[in-house]
């Protein structure tokens, strides 16, 4: 009994022992919790204790909620039972929280750099960035290099856009009409409309040229970055009219208007509908509608149809005075001696009633009505009738004081004189009996 006593007593002192030397109670447990990265908070039933690694002493036998926590990183929460008397460990790797980027560049396709490490090209989702401040590069061919900042704080996805700005500039060229083509600085860039990039900063040449049109040429002042537009009507290429006529001469008229006489070439005639007109004296006149296209040389040829006819006078005596319409057409001309006149020919008279009129210094006017055929020849033969009013008076010497009056025909080299005394009678005086020949006096005509 006394030996039972014995051992009793040596096991307790043995425990009182092992409490002095830091081991744990007999009803009380131990927990040592290290965490991969260190420096994690430990809250162990609620109550915050201290920062991995540590060790929770007296802890209470049966079931306890830890929770391990570090900024930037996930919390583990672990439920441990423990045993009276036990002494055990938690070791816990803590996840890093990582942010949901979607990084976006205009245009699409950008090489995406964040911390001098390439991520790709945009658009790019990023699903391993711890949490912090990070700093994007974006960079495409054509376009100034960007950079941006963003800040990953939990997992909440986000975007970051990044709108680059071109290093060159932007033509758009339209036309009308449309489907032209298009060269800038001597290069094609398609036909309108269309845009040409990647267009260098300062001067650039643009022409803009069609089939059947004048080209358009401009010089365009562009900046980095620049979209200007240039919207651009083409003129038409010149035509051209060329009118003919026969016979030759003919006055040309486009749309009533006069434009110059046969043969005529007309430049830079607008493209459209026209009537051309032909109009020559003697000749109906010739009208015709035309179209004339872009850069055409039109020609035109009108035969002219006469409408007039001709007159052939004679006249007995000549040296008649001949009026036609009003008109003085000149003398008939003397022929044979003792003859009627040459034929006088009046061309280019219009088909249709006309008027003559004759006279001549001593003989009766004639008025009379003659008409012409088209492309004929009217005849006229008109035998004047004299007038008889005496203009000489010759003083005989064979009865002194007697006088013979008439109109004075003749006078002979011999010095004979012929009178007419009374129309269509000639008395001749001969050069002996005639004292003188003088004209009449005014108020001696009878």
């Amino acid at each position: 009994m006394k030996r039972a006593l014995g051992t009793i007593g040596t096991i307790a002192a043995l425990l009182v022992a092992a409490a002095g030397q830091g081991q744990v109670a007999f009803n009380k447990a131990q927990l040592r919790v290290v965490s991969e990265p260190d420096g994690a908070m430990v809250t162990c039933d609620g109550i915050l204790q201290d920062a991995t690694p540590l060790t929770l002493k007296d802890l209470e036998a049966g079931s306890h909620l830890l929770a391990i926590e570090k900024p930037g990183f996930s919390e583990v929460r672990k439920t441990i039972s423990l045993q009276p008397g036990q002494k055990s460990a938690l070791e816990v790797k803590l996840e890093p929280i990582t942010g949901l980027v979607l990084i976006q560049s205009v245009p699409e396709g950008a090489e995406i750099e964040i911390a001098g490490a390439h991520k790709g090209k945009a658009p790019v989702l990023l699903t391993d960035l711890p949490l912090g401040r990070y700093r994007v590069k974006a960079s495409a061919n054509g376009y100034t290099t960007r950079e941006t900042d963003f800040q990953v704080e939990n997992r909440i996805p986000q975007q970051v856009k990044i709108s680059l700005t071109s290093d060159s500039a932007t033509l758009v060229v339209a036309s009308t009409p449309a489907g032209a083509s298009v060269t800038v600085n001597g290069l094609g860039k398609g036909t309108t409309p269309c845009s040409v990039d990647r267009l260098p900063s300062g001067d650039n040449r643009v022409v803009v040229s069609m089939k059947d049109y004048q080209p358009y040429q401009q010089d365009v002042k562009l900046q980095a970055g620049d979209e200007q537009k240039i919207d651009v009507t083409l003129k038409p290429m010149p035509s051209a009219l060329s009118v003919m006529s026969t016979p030759p001469g003919a006055r040309v008229f486009l749309n009533d208007k006069i434009r110059g006489q046969t043969p005529l070439v007309i430049d830079a005639t607008e493209p459209g509908n026209y009537t051309v007109r032909a109009e020559l004296e003697g000749y109906e006149p010739q009208s015709r509608a035309i179209e004339i296209g872009r850069a055409q040389t039109k020609v035109v040829d009108l035969t002219l149809v006469r409408n007039t006819g001709s007159l052939e006078l004679v006249t007995d005596p000549p040296g008649a005075k001949v009026i036609v319409d009003g008109q003085d057409k000149g003398l008939t001309q003397a022929g044979a001696p003792d003859a009627p006149s040459q034929v006088m020919k009046v061309d280019l008279l219009p088909v249709g009633e006309h008027k003559l009129q004759l006279s001549k210094k001593g003989f009766y006017p004639v008025d009379r009505a003659f008409s012409v055929k088209t492309n004929a020849i009217t005849g006229v033969r008109e035998a004047l009738k004299r007038k008889f009013v005496a203009d000489t008076v010759v003083r005989l010497k064979s009865t002194p004081g007697d006088v013979v009056v008439g109109i004075l025909s003749k006078k002979q080299p011999n010095g004979d004189v012929e009178l007419e005394t009374k129309s269509g009678i000639f008395r001749t005086i001969k050069a002996e009996d005639v004292q003188s020949v003088d004209p009449l006096a005014a108020d001696e005509k009878k």
